[in-house]
């Protein structure tokens, strides 16, 4: 086998002059390693475009992921957003609950405040688990609330005409000449049947409630005498009058003109003779007589 070796030898001009001498294999050695470099380069070309490609494809995965983590966390900023708008009206309707005595129920699903995932293997996946329970709680929210302002609602209308109907106003502003209950008539002892208020002849009279003109007419002792019927059992009567602005049937609401105070009937001055009967029983109407 020919080795290689350093070969000096001396130019025409005498200097000394070197070189190498190569074995006969070993250019053909180099380009048989080479060829097979290439041919392993060929051969592996493939796997390294797909792995170009994969790392394309994982980097548009992160930035999509990127893109709809922003979108997830935008959903979560309005879902909090919407929830604080309700809790003023969660407030009002506990306050109005407690107020007309509606049974107290606080909401039944609770939004939640666990932190947001921040990061790590799967976390969007969590977020939007987070977000569909948080979704879900708003729109139970919203339709209890809804509920509950439609019973507000109704037991506040009953309220107001409950409050509407009750004889809660003075039918005339003046003295109390006479109480409810008994009193002494001159040596002889009766039971008064409501009070005396006393006013000039022609004082306005008003309903002290919504209700319904039962009479408007004569009666003994009573004189010129209206009577009104409203809710819940509750009527009224007014009584010596002068004159009278409604009929039988008439629909009157509270403060309404009906008639005007006189002397007629059994008495001994100008006043309005003013009773409250409950169930046909009369009550003492300085129990009603509030505005």
């Amino acid at each position: 086998m020919n080795a290689s070796y350093v070969v000096y030898r001396r130019t025409r001009d005498g200097r000394l002059r070197w070189g190498v001498r190569l074995p006969v294999w070993l250019p053909w050695a180099v380009m048989g390693v080479t060829l097979l470099g290439a041919a392993h380069l060929a051969w592996r070309m493939p796997e390294v475009t797909s792995l170009s490609a994969l790392r394309l494809r994982l980097h548009a995965a992160r930035s999509q992921s990127a893109v709809e983590r922003g979108q997830l966390l935008a959903v979560h900023d309005k879902l909090s957003s919407l929830r604080r708008q309700l809790d003023p009206v969660v407030s009002l309707n506990s306050k109005l609950s407690r107020v007309t005595s509606l049974d107290e129920s606080e909401s039944r699903v609770s939004m939640g405040s666990a932190p947001l995932v921040e990061g790590g293997s799967g976390s969007e996946k969590r977020l939007v688990r987070q977000l569909s329970a948080m979704a879900r709680a708003l729109v139970e929210e919203v339709a209890f609330q809804e509920v509950r302002q439609r019973q507000l609602a109704s037991v506040l209308h009953e309220r107001a005409l409950e409050f509407a109907a009750r004889p809660s106003l003075w039918p005339v502003r003046g003295t109390i000449n006479s109480d409810f209950g008994a009193r002494l008539m001159g040596r002889s002892r009766e039971y008064h049947k409501g009070v005396d208020i006393g006013v000039p002849i022609g004082s306005p009279i008003v309903a002290p409630a919504d209700g319904k003109v039962v009479s408007a007419g004569y009666e003994s002792g009573y004189g010129l005498v209206v009577v009104l019927e409203h809710r819940h059992g509750v009527s009224t009567v007014f009584a010596h009058l002068k004159s009278v602005s409604v009929e039988a049937g008439d629909e009157v609401t509270r403060g309404k003109l009906i008639a005007h105070s006189g002397m007629s009937g059994r008495t001994t001055g100008s006043h309005l003779h003013y009773e409250v009967r409950l169930n046909g029983q009369q009550v003492d109407p300085l129990n009603f007589m509030l505005d």
